[in-house]
């Protein structure tokens, strides 16, 4: 392999990693409207009945995910910066700190889409467990 076979799959390969940071901006915007939708969810289905101590933990949990929303939120066009000089400078090598960053983020992004995941189905069980009480009198 020469060296330009390989700084042209490095410069690719740091396109490709560009394009999934924008794919994530994507995925924080859909979660943020998951978000909006979870507290009109909390909002429609609370009653008098309903288990309040339970809202208030998903008011919560929905607040902690949108303050992690918010950090990423910024994290992600931070991160495309940095990426910059290393897609438009085919001299400019990958690091460490190149590694870290991308790492630390994906990781961080990925823990959030995981209890993001994992508290919409905690929340829909506790609808549905709301509706059948409703419904069954």
């Amino acid at each position: 392999m020469t060296n330009t076979a390989f700084d042209a799959e490095l410069q690719t390969e740091f396109q490709e990693v560009y394009m999934q940071a924008t794919h994530w901006q994507q995925d924080i915007a859909f979660l943020e409207t998951e978000m909006f939708f979870f507290k009109q969810v909390i909002n429609r289905y609370h009653t008098a009945k309903s288990n309040l101590s339970r809202e208030q933990e998903f008011v919560k949990k929905i607040l902690e995910q949108e303050n992690r929303l918010a950090a990423l939120n910024g994290k992600i066009p931070e991160f495309l910066v940095f990426l910059k000089p290393y897609i438009e400078d085919a001299a400019k090598s990958m690091n460490l700190d190149f590694l870290n960053r991308y790492n630390s983020l994906k990781q961080e992004l990925e823990g959030l889409f995981k209890s993001a995941r994992a508290e919409k189905n905690e929340l829909l069980q506790y609808v549905e467990s709301i509706n059948a009480s409703i419904t069954n009198k």
